[in-house]
């Protein structure tokens, strides 16, 4: 090495100039510094040595070495055994420049700098305090460079008098700036090789260097742990020594094939632990080329993948199948759905998909718990796998729905027996938990190809079948049909529509009388709304409150039913009769979408509670969804009147009767249509009436028809009646002229 450096030295350097004595120096700078160089360790303490060399060679003067910051674009002093530490201050954070100084115009020129006298050099106009400061009177920099060229600092010597530098200054600059340049590079060298030996030993990865024929030269501490092999039991070994034995000859001699071709290969293979145990590994071979580019050694490290593969199971199974039943989830589902289709289509024969609700099913969970619903789906789960072939798909999507596909159907009629056995095994008790429970199915059913070629359209053709089979009693199935489409798309044109009738003030309400039966005086109204539509003419809210209900839009439309209603009854209220009130309907998704501020609209109005008869559902009662309860007892507490309406026909309870302080039982007309005093509705309609007075509660009959079914809800004791005997739903005007004639009368 010392010779080599030393060649470079002279080939750059011309010595004839120079004394005998001067040569002798240079000489003897050399072979120290080189020394330096060979035998050191701490490469700043080198370059400080070189320093106080060429200081004990250039009397009256100190020596420098500044390294250059690439990111902060500013040089820093890196070793200046002599110069006091206010200066070194100073000059650390300098920039090069053509204003700051001997070095900043070193590397800024790429290029030596002498300068004589510092005091009215322009070069040194930026730092002339320094010079001052500390009595520099003249300063030579020479750029330091590395191996390849780069200007990394500057090597500089500050007299405290003015002068140039010799030839033989020159050459000591020279020589410096070079060896420090060596040392340099050869401390990035060490650090990188350091570096390097760090992350081979640290790796958590096993690492193996193989020669050109494979045989193992090194290991790192990883692969001991990894395979359980010493270093002593795999150096000199093959490097199959690690490998399952699992895999063929072929297939790894395609893999080195590989590693041949492109430098690298990787992937997942089987290893051997010492023991004989095989386990997963991610594998990685790189060749590493000589320098005239044939292999000269092998690059190999592996990790053991069996707890990735392991969570990678574990991620893939949750995204893919149902926590609770084990069953294919809906993106599982959704990807069978589709291969299957397209089997279906290649093998030209039918494909059947149907959607399962449990019927009562959230009856079961209120009156049990979830735990016992939990069990009752784990359940129905293993029912619904029983019913079919392997391969056909089960799947749960969420709550109690399910989904099946039936594969290589060869017509419509294949299907039926499948369905009816599930149909069978549903309504089957459920023996859960010590608790006994039933439920039934409602099944759509729909088919590729005949009904729809795509995943997306044959799930809604399913959705709309399985509808239609609740519709039509529950524990059924139905078979998707044309007409079900034209209902779904004529569905989500009212929903369109709908968006702007309230906007365009197409809707508006209609008041039909509550009589009281004993004075035949009006006490009451009720509220009904109807659409006014521009094409349609008057479209009466069973065609479009279940679609106001399923599109959210139920809340902003009974807000403004209640708001009209309101300044309807404050009028009628100032004209007729002080009491008067009205009766609104109110949907039970208004209840859960929002909190209605319908009591402080009320009081806005300066209205008392009691002019407002809120009209709800007695399944309403069952669920106590806690804006349910918090909104009725609201109610209560502002005087609001609660009714139930269409009574009798719904799963009320008493004790929620009571609860709640119901003030009215509306009785279905149903048992109103048929009244007669031999009939059973009549024995019916005396209980209601006698049960609500004992619970203190008035009664209104809906749908009286006739002077005889008035006289015998009279003779019951009925409190007020309601229908056509008395009058149709009214608009405002001709409800006033009614009010009047009926005043008139009574």
């Amino acid at each position: 090495m010392n010779t080599h450096i030393s060649q470079q030295i002279f080939a750059a350097t011309d010595y004839f100039d120079l004394t005998n004595s001067e040569q002798g120096k240079i000489l003897q700078f050399q072979q120290e510094t080189l020394e330096l160089i060979v035998l050191g360790n701490d490469y700043k303490e080198i370059c400080e040595k070189i320093c106080l060399l060429i200081e004990h060679l250039l009397d009256n003067a100190v020596a420098s070495v500044m390294l250059l910051d690439k990111n902060k674009q500013c040089m820093n002093v890196y070793a200046a055994p002599s110069i006091p530490d206010q200066c070194i201050a100073q000059l650390n954070g300098l920039r090069p420049g053509p204003e700051t100084g001997s070095c900043g115009n070193a590397i800024f020129r790429q290029e030596a700098v002498f300068i004589e006298n510092t005091l009215d050099d322009p070069r040194w106009q930026r730092i002339r305090e320094i010079a001052v400061d500390f009595n520099i009177l003249s300063c030579w920099s020479i750029p330091v460079h590395s191996k390849g060229g780069e200007c990394i600092g500057s090597f500089a010597l500050s007299s405290f008098e003015h002068r140039l530098p010799s030839a033989y200054h020159r050459k000591l600059l020279k020589i410096g700036s070079f060896v420090i340049g060596i040392a340099l590079e050869q401390q990035k060298t060490n650090e990188q090789l350091y570096l390097s030996s760090k992350v081979f030993e640290n790796s958590t990865e096993a690492i193996i260097i193989a020669d050109v024929n494979k045989v193992i030269i090194s290991i790192n501490k990883a692969l001991n742990k990894i395979t359980g092999f010493t270093a002593d039991e795999v150096i000199g070994k093959s490097v199959s020594i690690v490998t399952s034995i699992r895999h063929s000859t072929s297939f790894f001699q395609k893999i080195w094939l590989s590693v041949k071709q492109s430098g690298h290969w990787q992937g997942e293979v089987w290893n051997r632990h010492k023991c004989g145990r095989e386990y997963p590994a991610w594998l990685n071979i790189t060749s590493i080329p000589s320098k005239n580019a044939s292999i000269s050694y092998y690059l190999i490290h592996f990790s053991n993948i069996t707890d990735k593969k392991k969570s990678d199971e574990i991620i893939w199974r949750q995204a893919n199948y149902d926590s609770l039943t084990g069953l294919p989830n809906r993106n599982m589902f959704y990807d069978r759905l589709s291969h299957d289709i397209k089997n279906a289509s290649r093998a030209g024969v039918l494909l059947a998909v149907l959607f399962i609700d449990l019927d009562r099913f959230k009856e079961v969970n209120d009156s049990f718990g979830h735990s016992v619903g939990d069990a009752l789906l784990v359940e129905a789960a293993k029912r619904l796998n029983g019913c079919v072939r392997e391969t056909d798909t089960v799947a749960r999507l969420g709550g109690d729905e399910f989904t099946i596909i039936l594969n290589g159907i060869s017509d419509q009629h294949s299907a039926e027996r499948i369905i009816q056995l599930i149909l069978m095994e549903l309504i089957k008790p459920f023996h859960l938990n010590a608790k006994l429970a039933y439920v039934t199915a409602s099944i759509g059913v729909t088919f590729f190809p005949e009904d729809a070629g795509n995943a997306e359209i044959l799930m809604k053709n399913a959705d709309q079948a399985m509808y239609t089979a609740k519709n039509n009693g529950r524990n059924c199935c139905s078979y998707f049909t044309s007409n079900m489409r034209k209902a779904t798309e004529f569905r989500s044109r009212i929903a369109y529509e709908l968006r702007h009738a309230l906007k365009e003030q197409q809707l508006f309400l209609m008041y039909q009388p509550i009589i009281k039966l004993e004075t035949g005086k009006v006490h009451k109204a009720e509220a009904l709304i109807r659409w006014q539509h521009p094409e349609r003419g008057i479209i009466y809210p069973g065609e479009f409150i279940s679609i106001a209900e399923e599109t959210s839009l139920i809340s902003d439309i009974g807000d403004w039913v209640f708001k009209q209603a309101v300044n309807q009854v404050a009028t009628w209220q100032a004209s007729y009769n002080s009491n008067f009130q009205i009766s609104i309907n109110k949907s039970p998704k208004q209840f859960i979408s929002r909190i209605s501020d319908w009591v402080n609209h009320l009081h806005e109005q300066k209205l008392d509670g009691q002019s407002i008869i809120v009209e709800i559902t007695e399944n309403l009662l069952l669920d106590a969804h806690e804006l349910v309860v918090k909104q009725l007892l609201s109610f209560r507490d502002a005087g609001v009147q609660v009714a139930i309406d269409d009574f009798g026909t719904g799963y009320s309870s008493l004790s929620y009767l009571k609860k709640f302080d119901i003030d009215y039982l509306k009785i279905d007309q149903s048992f109103i249509s048929n009244l007669d005093s031999k009939s059973n509705d009549r024995i019916l309609c005396e209980a209601v009436i006698t049960m609500a007075h004992r619970l203190g509660m008035k009664v209104i009959a809906e749908g009286v028809e006739t002077e005889s079914q008035k006289q015998l809800l009279m003779a019951m004791g009925c409190d007020y009646g309601q229908g056509f005997l008395f009058s149709k739903p009214l608009t405002t005007e001709k409800f006033e002229a009614f009010l009047q004639h009926t005043a008139e009368i009574y």
